[in-house]
């Protein structure tokens, strides 16, 4: 797993710079969050997503709001517990016991 991140960091980076220096499409922006999250368990990956969630919080809050919740869930649950985001842990328990 190790080389496959290496290889991520190195195919991301400039992408990200690329988006960071000018006006992404909200689509661009999602479409991009959607890679760095199946890689965001690498803190060079995870650096790289927050450099997006930074650079487009104030263009597309709601966007990076979700994509931020969504991190929290696979990599951070515990972050959730007590909080009112907290049902975002058990949304798919109704799928599960059908």
């Amino acid at each position: 797993m190790k080389i496959i991140n290496d290889q991520a960091v190195v195919a991301y980076t400039p992408l990200v710079d690329d988006l960071c220096r000018r006006k992404a499409t909200q689509n661009e922006v999602e479409l991009m969050l959607d890679y760095l999250l199946m890689f965001a368990g690498d803190n060079r990956m995870l650096a790289l997503y927050k450099r997006i969630c930074r650079a487009y919080w104030q263009t597309y809050p709601d966007s990076i709001a979700f994509y931020i919740m969504e991190y929290r869930k696979e990599y951070a649950p515990e972050s959730l517990i007590g909080t009112k985001y907290e049902y975002l842990l058990h949304e798919y328990d109704d799928k599960l016991s059908e």
